[in-house]
């Protein structure tokens, strides 16, 4: 698993990536154990996340060393004797340094493994928003409605209720994150320019956290199992 320590908005906590990837990893191993046998390394913290760093609250790598440290811990794994391996993301910023390192692993450093990157939302997001519970545009976000409900549905402890309530709503952000006729924007202050949040976190509730929890931990189980068969 790969994640973040990073801010949150005014109302989450640092670790929400961390504690939601985590989470995911460790369930759905645990249920596709059941028929194929999968091994949750413990969680790659730390993520390219220059683009919080104005609000505080974040430990970023650089993209060198992100891309090095995740691929120095593949390494290990080969060396343990791993041959199919999976680098599941829960953090945005990873997310094309993770398929650099896959690309590489197996390529230029000619690992004799086979290995799958991909973030555990991208993996979920069709069997979501098919039942109804959120909208794609709304997935993943950043400290909006879809991560907030997460958090609820796991740590409500670690949400701050009465800065959750008074947060201003905003008008979803996708565009500093998402993709405009297939490129991805990057925008120089974008991020300073919000409040820290991509959507309406105020919306999040702890029951529909866990209904989508449960369908990306049976999403991504199914991933597992599908990877392991291959």
């Amino acid at each position: 698993p790969t994640a973040a320590i990073e801010q949150h908005g005014p109302h989450a906590p640092i670790m929400t990536d961390t504690l939601l990837c985590g989470t995911v990893a460790q369930r759905a191993a645990e249920r596709a154990s059941a028929t194929v046998p999968v091994i949750v390394a413990p969680v790659f913290c730390f993520g390219n996340s220059h683009h919080h760093l104005p609000f505080g609250g974040t430990l970023s790598l650089s993209s060198p060393t992100y891309l090095q440290g995740v691929t120095d811990v593949l390494l290990g794994l080969v060396n343990c004797g791993f041959r199919k391996l999976v680098v599941l993301n829960g953090h945005g910023g990873n997310t094309d340094s993770n398929a650099v390192v896959g690309l590489d692993f197996v390529h230029r450093l000619n690992q004799p493994v086979t290995i799958a990157t991909g973030a555990y939302w991208d993996i979920a997001r069709p069997a979501i928003v098919e039942r109804g519970l959120m909208a794609g545009k709304l997935i993943p976000g950043h400290a909006g409605h879809f991560e907030t409900s997460l958090v609820l549905a796991l740590r409500p402890d670690l949400v701050d209720p009465a800065v959750l309530a008074a947060t201003p709503e905003v008008k979803p952000l996708g565009s500093l994150f998402g993709d405009l006729s297939g490129a991805t924007v990057q925008a120089n202050g974008g991020w300073a320019s919000t409040p820290g949040y991509t959507d309406n976190p105020a919306a999040a509730s702890a029951e529909e956290g866990k209904a989508i929890l449960e369908v990306i931990v049976e999403r991504v189980s199914e991933f597992l199992l599908a990877f392991g068969r291959s």
